[in-house]
């Protein structure tokens, strides 16, 4: 008992009471109440006592925990609103400033994650209140990621917040198929006892049901679905919550920059493909398999003939190959009929704004570093006067979109 941090176990039975009030171990000395829990043992036959595996991550005195699992660290890096200059804006690591155990470092990582979110929603210790599913899924997550780690071997409980999401990762590997989690229904812990622990206090699930209600309240909020994965090589498991559209509008105009009217030709899944690689840094073909529901062969000559096209370029590592976006694309040029086109009684016969009028039939839109870029006007004042041409004529419009304008059919 001596190896307890004390505040963290007493903080908790508050919370265990709040939420359990009429429960028989509200009233048990502390450690009766850890035996009950699961975090302390005694052998029958000697009358020795000792803390276990479970009860020493959840409250141990961080120097104790650090001294039986010194391959173990935890670490939150909050990668959002960065300054000039600047790595992060909030991080919590073993700086001697708190007791590194599995509850204290839930305890303090769960308001840093859901700061800043437009649903209301407030945290009185550990006990939800004005509760969303959002919220509960990211406690949900956070849950996940300490019950399923392996704290036997080398690895970080680690958690980064960004501008597009959470990433959670945990040493150790998936105990069922990314089919059955996917599903939900199963409930494998790696730690049931610490699984206990949080769930007396309303963390976790242990029927199977969590990661599903993560997939609902994402698809609520027609976010890109959650990416769930494993790294067998390095024994770590990683959870990306995305909180951003599946094609969001700057993610198609950075897409039509860079691939010309060649993007405007693909279909819509092979679309989807380059945009998860973009928003994600990369795209896999078990993914793609998650987000669009084809199967892995499909996908694969999908990709293969992104690869062809160099629109896509492949990272063969060993059995698994990743794709990441070509930034280096030369945009061939389109090939058109430049023949007299009539819309609303005007006649389209100077091949400059043919060129547009066409791009921006394709496309929905068009920018002037675009028309520079499309044709062989070479300056932006040029740009400019061609499509001030067709604004005379009624064919476009000038349009706002942010801090930027943009032109579209009128």
């Amino acid at each position: 008992m001596d190896d307890i941090d004390m505040s963290a176990l007493r903080s908790y039975r508050i919370e265990f009471e709040h939420r359990n009030p009429d429960h028989v171990w509200n009233a048990d000395e502390d450690l009766a109440f850890l035996k009950n829990m699961g975090g302390y043992a005694i052998d029958r036959n000697t009358g020795k006592g000792w803390l276990t595996a479970a009860g020493l991550l959840m409250f141990g005195k961080g120097l104790s925990v650090r001294d039986r699992f010194d391959n173990i660290r935890m670490d939150y890096i909050d990668e959002s609103n960065l300054l000039p200059g600047s790595r992060w804006s909030d991080r919590l690591t073993y700086d001697g400033m708190w007791e590194n155990n599995l509850y204290n470092f839930i305890r303090q990582v769960t308001p840093r994650l859901v700061a800043g979110l437009k649903r209301p929603f407030r945290l009185e210790g550990m006990v939800r209140v004005d509760d969303t599913p959002v919220h509960k899924s990211i406690r949900e997550a956070v849950t996940n990621m300490a019950i399923h780690a392996d704290y036997l071997i080398t690895g970080i409980l680690k958690i980064v917040k960004t501008e597009k999401g959470f990433v959670f990762s945990n040493p150790g590997t998936l105990k069922l198929p990314l089919s059955a989690i996917y599903e939900g229904g199963y409930s494998v812990a790696r730690n049931p006892r610490i699984q206990t622990m949080f769930r007396m206090i309303g963390y976790g699930d242990n029927i199977g049901s969590g990661f599903p209600a993560i997939l609902s309240a994402w698809g609520e909020e027609s976010w890109r679905k959650p990416d769930l994965s494993q790294n067998e090589e390095l024994h770590q498991v990683e959870l990306k919550l995305w909180m951003i559209s599946l094609m969001p509008p700057e993610c198609t105009e950075y897409l039509q920059k860079l691939f010309g009217l060649a993007y405007a030709h693909l279909d819509n899944e092979t679309q989807i493909i380059l945009g998860t690689a973009y928003l994600e840094n990369g795209v896999t073909n078990a993914r793609m398999q998650s987000i669009i529901n084809r199967d892995s062969t499909k996908i694969g000559h999908m990709l293969a003939d992104l690869v062809e096209q160099q629109m896509l370029i492949a990272d063969k590592k060993g059995r698994w190959t990743s794709y990441r976006l070509n930034e280096s694309y030369e945009i061939q040029p389109e090939q058109f009929e430049f023949k007299d086109i009539h819309h609303e009684e005007v006649m389209l016969q100077n091949e400059t704004d043919l060129r547009i009028y066409e791009y921006i039939k394709v496309n929905g839109f068009i920018t002037t570093q675009q028309v520079v870029e499309l044709t062989r006007i070479t300056t932006a004042q040029g740009a400019n006067a061609a499509l001030g041409r067709m604004m005379k004529q009624n064919l476009i419009r000038k349009v706002r979109r942010g801090k930027h304008f943009i032109y579209e059919l009128k």
